[in-house]
């Protein structure tokens, strides 16, 4: 378990940063700070969802920022990682068991610059900072979105996207869950903090990325229906194309089938000109075939 204790400012204030926290250590900690049991448990769930909960001494906030290190991740577990925060007018707790870029940033531009005393101040940043990691994700399924689109549409590509698409859409509709919890975050947030531009411009954020979210999912599910449809006229393409053949072939064969029975009596066979007029009926009925298709533009 890393903890770190930084200074805001010169007013006393506190944030102390806790990493990859372990069991024993950290229930230490919290017991040492008279923290709910409660909460305690929530901090060492991994798969805890965002809420926002009134609580004595400090209030307590789970959120999730989100990542996306391997292509097949599609549970909140595999897209996402937990950061918790203890808050009241003099502390901010916050315990997350990835190191996060941002949290780094927040440290480097705010705490050891003094632009930053106030612990709500804090918590609206580190908000900030966690929903900066959905647009960042965003971001990257619009790419792979247009991406497939254009492979599907003007590459002619003989791919399966049907998994890819999957774990696009499992992707949008976990981002958009996690975005709608978060909600009730910047709601509990708003009523013990004063507004300002810092949380107005949060807020903003998160109902724009909402939006964003709902577009992304409305795009895949799209794409979904339209890859279907293009597999199944490419199937049907192909089918055509047997009907065709079996079409033509079909009277050859029937011809064909006739003379191969092995009766004693057929007049052709003691014909001179047998052969010929066998392969002469064969071609005519072909071209007669080959000539309805054509009339009828299915060639």
């Amino acid at each position: 378990m890393i903890v770190r204790e930084f200074e805001l400012g010169n007013t006393g204030k506190k944030w102390i940063d806790i990493e990859n926290p372990n069991s024993e250590d950290f229930k230490a900690f919290c017991i040492e700070r008279n923290l709910d049991q409660t909460h305690i448990d929530d901090c060492l769930q991994s798969d805890h969802l965002p809420k926002f909960e009134e609580a004595t001494p400090l209030n307590f906030i789970v959120t999730r920022a989100v990542y996306d290190e391997t292509e097949e991740g599609h549970t909140i577990q595999e897209l996402s990682t937990k950061l918790s925060f203890f808050i009241d007018s003099h502390h901010i707790i916050t315990i997350h068991r990835l190191p996060q870029q941002f949290i780094e940033d927040i440290r480097l531009r705010y705490i050891e610059t003094g632009k930053i005393q106030n612990t709500n101040d804090l918590a609206v940043k580190l908000i900030k900072g966690v929903l900066r990691t959905y647009e960042t994700l965003q971001n990257k399924l619009a790419l792979e979105i247009d991406a497939i689109e254009d492979q599907i549409f003007l590459k002619n590509s003989k791919n399966n996207f049907l998994e890819t698409l999957y774990y696009l859409k499992r992707k949008s509709s976990i981002g958009k869950k996690l975005l709608l919890l978060t909600r009730e975050v910047l709601s509990g947030i708003k009523i013990h903090h004063k507004t300002t531009t810092d949380l107005r411009d949060a807020i903003d954020l998160h109902q724009k990325l909402e939006l964003f979210y709902d577009q992304l999912i409305e795009d895949v599910s799209n794409l979904l229906t339209i890859y279907i449809s293009v597999s199944s006229q490419k199937t049907n393409e192909v089918m055509k194309v047997l009907t065709i053949f079996s079409v033509f072939f079909m009277p050859l064969t029937f011809i064909v089938g006739i003379y191969g029975m092995n009766f004693e009596f057929m007049p052709e066979l003691n014909s001179r000109f047998g052969y010929i007029g066998v392969w002469i009926a064969m071609i005519m009925v072909s071209a007669v075939v080959w000539n309805w298709f054509k009339r009828r533009n299915w060639l």
